[in-house]
């Protein structure tokens, strides 16, 4: 073919030529040496070459698609919808090789700190003899501060300009240089391998802080943050190498790296064959055993659980066991012991870094409030409801000794003494944990156990505590029901009395407030990270950033999150009254707001305008909308029509649905929000043991039912959002891009348990089937669960949080210019391959269909 393009290029070529005036005979060319222009191909060969390309992009086949074009013929290349075509798919596949290069850097990246963290493991004695461990952790977490707040001046800050970003990013990056000549000074010679490790890795940090100076003195603000933001990545990248040197724990930190390599590697199962991995396993089990066995719990849980061995070994029931175990003797010490100074440290680090909204607490209640409302009658109902209603038949002999197991670790646990004077009594305690081991022995030599020996072993505890330490009752009714409950499934729960409000605002999707998103650094006062759109705060003219000194005249730099929260929310049309700081103004002010109903958005598009409201196309040339839902409350399904006839009235040619991080919701929300894609057909059928085979379908009501559409999922899309997936991918109503998604199939149905008080069973008491039969949830040792994606795109989780940290910025109800927020948007859409695959994919449909 390359051979017939010349040659016919050479014949045009002569043919266009002049003739040539000339006295001379002209030579004819011989006719019998040219090759004959060869027919082009028949139409109907050219529209199936067009097909077969269309259908390879429709499918994912990207590469395949291109393939085909190299042995095109040049009239399908002349095409104009496969040339457009073919460009996009050539731009998506660069940035697919380019991410998965990453993928690459990030597993050798882990497996380095890997071998740092054995390092440090090695050295930890020695650097404790030498009283330099502690020195250098306190020195490099100096340097790490520093690098922290030059990563502040990145996030959008509408009020400075260029020459002041710059200005503070260079006085922290030359703080951050000092900080780690200090950090070097300790061990500028010596320390063997441990020592050259270390050294290699402060001068690369060394250098990544000078480049990053450097990107800050050419940047081109606001053009050049994605430059910026990457080059923060790399001196990130290097302080955590040097951090993991000097790690208190690095066993810790070995587990965690290993088992995010182990996520890079793309083959988890052949990666645990390692003989390095193998070796990192028989240490962790080893220590964990020596940890428990001196009753460090909450050590043996960073072991165990997850970031540690449960997450990085396939074997899902290996652990289980003993992170239960481990798990109780670290609530109860937590829960019912005196708070230390490392857990005010951990709870103080919290709080610094975890942003919270009206109905969000940092802090959990203290036990006092929890067993408020409690009493055994309740624990019993509950038993008869698990007996008549849960989707399998209880292992009455598991959960019982579980329960009974659940109370005997609080018994044990030293710190409760505290709380509960009668521990103190040894001989009572002592036969209070003689009593529980009969009746597990009892228990387990039983031929049968059903639930009346599981109320009769709460009625023998409550019995024996009552002649022994005489806890409070509610104390035993609740440890021993969370244990029992924690055996018997993942997702069954009870929600007690004082949850009640609080679990009602996250499912119904509202509560009562003034609708700000607050955050709050231990001894300073709330910041006000974004008020929600359409609430009092927003029509007080509250704005993001403001600083709450006072609320009802409480100062809040001495108040928790929590009670912070308490403070704001309250009931309907009544008034709070806030002290407000504004950054850049001379003097507070005081505002009085009414407190009123407040909806939560759970959709959400793609612009945010000033006013609060969405603009839905994330392509408007190509008429592209996109739709996220962040949960499934009762307001979602109705939002969600309203979002679909906006884009529909404009012309709407193809919608994104991004169902990423979605944890699910109501079923009801689920059933609604399918519904408007479907013409047809089941959506989703449960079954359970003692309840009614129930089945939900489509109505044709639905506002987006004929135009194209793509799912956006992900390993954290959950429950409901894998109904609505797992139904349109069985009716091929859409195209699922992302990842298979998490696998929590289970129906909970909430269950009052006593009229006159608001305490809930959440029972697990059926299953979902999708159309096509399967089942959503993930049983023990399944190896099939949730929902496959039709195109599979998977995302790192720093390709992840790159993304997800531009779209909270973007999120934000706050004053960014038009341009800036374009920019982020676009940035955005640059970092999220996911995304960028669902464009292609509804843009190559377009073309398909191009004449």
């Amino acid at each position: 073919m390359r051979q017939y393009l010349v040659v016919f290029a050479l014949w045009a070529v002569w043919a266009a030529a002049p003739a040539e005036v000339t006295s001379r005979p002209v030579v004819q060319p011989e006719l019998t040496t040219t090759a004959a222009a060869p027919a082009p191909p028949p139409a109907g060969e050219l529209r199936e070459l067009r097909g077969r390309f269309f259908g390879h992009l429709l499918a994912g086949r990207f590469g395949q698609a291109l393939e085909l074009l190299k042995k095109a013929p040049p009239e399908l290349l002349r095409d104009r919808a496969v040339a457009e075509a073919r460009g996009l798919t050539e731009r998506y596949l660069k940035l697919r090789r380019q991410a998965e290069a990453e993928r690459k850097l990030e597993y050798a990246s882990a497996v380095g700190r890997v071998r740092l963290a054995r390092l440090a493991q090695a050295y930890r004695d020695k650097l404790l003899k030498a009283k330099l461990a502690e020195k250098l952790y306190e020195k490099v977490n100096a340097v790490a501060d520093a690098v922290g707040e030059t990563g502040s001046v990145l996030k959008v800050n509408p009020t400075s300009q260029p020459a002041e970003l710059r200005k503070d990013a260079r006085a922290h990056l030359e703080e951050s240089l000092a900080k780690l000549a200090e950090a070097e000074k300790p061990v500028a010679t010596g320390h063997g391998a441990w020592g050259k490790a270390y050294r290699a890795a402060a001068e690369s940090l060394r250098r990544a802080l000078r480049q990053y100076q450097a990107e800050w003195l050419r940047a081109v603000l606001p053009e050049d943050w994605g430059k910026l933001k990457r080059a923060s990545e790399r001196v990130q990248d290097r302080l955590i190498d040097l951090g993991v040197l000097v790690s208190r724990d690095p066993l810790v930190s070995a587990l965690s790296y290993a088992r995010e390599a182990k996520e890079l590697s793309g083959d988890g199962e052949d990666f645990l064959e390692a003989d390095w991995v193998k070796e990192l396993i028989r240490d962790a089990e080893a220590h964990g055993r020596e940890l428990v066995r001196a009753g460090k719990w909450s050590e043996a849980l960073t072991i165990y659980g997850h970031g540690g061995l449960s997450d990085l070994v396939a074997d899902e029931s290996r652990y289980e066991r003993q992170v239960k175990k481990i798990s109780l003797h670290v609530r109860m010490s937590n829960l019912y012991g005196a708070k230390t100074k490392a857990r005010r440290s951990a709870a103080t680090q919290a709080a610094r870094t975890q942003p919270s909204t009206d109905v969000a607490m940092l802090e959990g209640p203290k036990w006092r409030e929890m067993i408020r409302g409690i009493d055994t009658k309740m624990v019993r109902r509950a038993i008869s409801q698990i007996d008549s209603n849960h989707v399998d038949r209880p292992d009455y002999r598991t959960i019982a000794i579980a329960a009974l197991r659940g109370v005997k670790v609080l018994l044990e646990t030293p710190q409760a003494a505290g709380a509960f004077p009668g521990l103190k009594d040894q001989a009572k305690r002592s036969a209070f944990v003689e009593a529980i081991d009969r009746q597990i022995r009892r228990l387990a030599s039983q031929p049968t156990v059903d639930h009346l020996h599981v109320k009769a072993a709460l009625n023998g505890v409550l019995d024996v505590n009552d002649r022994t330490v005489n806890l409070p009752p509610e104390v035993i009714d609740m440890e021993f029901t969370e244990a029992m409950l924690d055996e018997l499934d993942k997702f069954t729960d009870m929600i007690w009395p004082y949850e009640e409000e609080d679990f009602r605002k996250r499912t119904m999707g509202s509560f009562c407030g003034i609708g700000v998103q607050i955050r709050k650094q231990t001894g300073r006062p709330i910041e006000v990270v974004t008020p929600l759109a359409d609430t009092p705060a927003l029509q007080a003219g509250i704005r993001a950033g403001d600083l709450i000194l006072n609320v009802d005249g409480e100062d809040t730099r001495t108040i928790s999150i929590e009670r912070a929260v308490k403070l704001i929310t309250g009931k309907r049309h009544t008034k709070v009254t806030l002290t407000i700081q504004r950054p850049g103004t001379a003097k507070p002010r005081q505002v009085t707001i009414v407190r009123d109903i407040i909806h939560i958005r759970t959709v959400k598009g793609w612009r945010r305008r000033p006013d609060g409201s969405w603009e839905f196309f994330i392509h408007p040339d190509s008429r592209i909308g996109y739709v996220r839902l962040t949960q499934f409350t009762g307001d979602t399904a109705g939002e969600l029509r309203r979002a679909l006839r906006t884009l529909r009235n404009a012309g709407a040619r193809g919608v994104i649905l991004d169902l990423r991080f979605n944890p699910g919701g109501l079923l009801t929300a689920a059933v609604d929000v399918a519904d408007e894609f479907l013409r047809r057909g089941l959506i989703v059928r449960t079954k359970g043991r003692n309840v009614p085979d129930a089945q939900r379908s489509a109505t044709a009501l639905g506002e987006y039912q004929h135009g194209p559409l793509v799912v956006l999922a992900n390993r954290f899309s959950a429950s409901a959002a894998e109904i609505v997936a797992g139904a349109l991918k069985d009716w091929h109503r859409a195209t699922i891009v992302g990842e298979r998604t998490y696998g929590k199939g289970s129906v909970q149905r909430l269950i009052p348990l006593q009229p006159d008080r608001p305490a809930k069973l959440k029972l697990t008491t059926a299953y979902y089937y999708l159309p096509a039969g399967r089942c959503i949830h993930r049983t023990r040792g399944a190896k099939t669960w949730g929902v496959d994606p039709d195109v599979e795109v998977s995302m790192t989780v720093r390709q992840m949080n790159r993304a997800t940290e531009i779209r909270l910025e973007t999120d934000l109800l706050k004053a960014v210019s038009p341009s800036r927020l374009s920019l982020l948007l676009n940035q955005q859409l640059r970092e999220d391959l996911q995304l960028q695959t669902a464009l292609l994919l509804l843009r190559a449909r377009q073309l398909a269909k191009a004449a």
